[in-house]
């Protein structure tokens, strides 16, 4: 499951767009992401399997959020093959790592994304939970946020694991172009 299109799988990696910046931040060096997701596991004193290292390597190659099964399905062709049950427990210790974000999307299915990109690709997103698009945003764009809010309540945010959620610029304009209807937090249209 790809966060830009909610229910649909891909069998293969999607090809390489050099049109999408987002995806030039992944498929630039995905070598080198996974080598950032190695280094991750052992700064956390986990362990680093073939398994892990596939599954990085399948988030390292996409800049697309996928769902689990997507990335069983990209592995049941791949070598090492991987059980689907460790994927499921892989993404799992990688989520609460914070080595991959993840996004609960509409119909509850979760999608990851890697974290931990390589040097130089660092990055946040933020979901549109009208289209289902998702936007870039540097990486740095947070810290004042992260520094007021540890200042005001002791509390370490940790932007780079999480996936903020609003409404695009496109949608936006849409619902505004349609008789000054603005949109609601449910992502519904309402007329002003």
């Amino acid at each position: 499951m790809t966060a830009n299109h909610p229910g649909h799988t891909h069998a293969a990696p999607p090809a390489r767009d050099d049109t999408n910046p987002h995806a030039g931040l992944h498929q630039d060096s995905p070598e080198r992401a996974v080598l950032a997701g190695v280094a991750a596991l052992r700064d956390h004193g986990e362990r680093v399997t073939d398994a892990r290292r596939a599954v990085l390597g399948v988030l390292a190659r996409t800049h697309e959020h996928v769902s689990a099964d997507h990335v069983v399905a990209l592995l049941e062709h791949g070598d090492p093959r991987v059980h689907r049950a460790t994927v499921y427990r892989t993404l799992e210790v990688l989520a609460e790592r914070g080595i991959v974000s993840s996004l609960r999307t509409p119909g509850g299915a979760t999608a990851y994304h890697l974290a931990t990109p390589a040097p130089g690709h660092e990055h946040l997103h933020a979901y549109c939970r009208v289209c289902g698009d998702v936007v870039v945003i540097p990486a740095d764009c947070l810290d004042e946020t992260v520094r007021e809010v540890k200042l005001v309540s002791g509390l370490a945010i940790e932007p780079q694991q999480s996936t903020l959620v609003g409404v695009c610029a496109r949608c936006t304009e849409a619902a505004a172009a349609g008789g000054g209807d603005a949109v609601r937090m449910d992502g519904r249209a309402e007329s002003s």
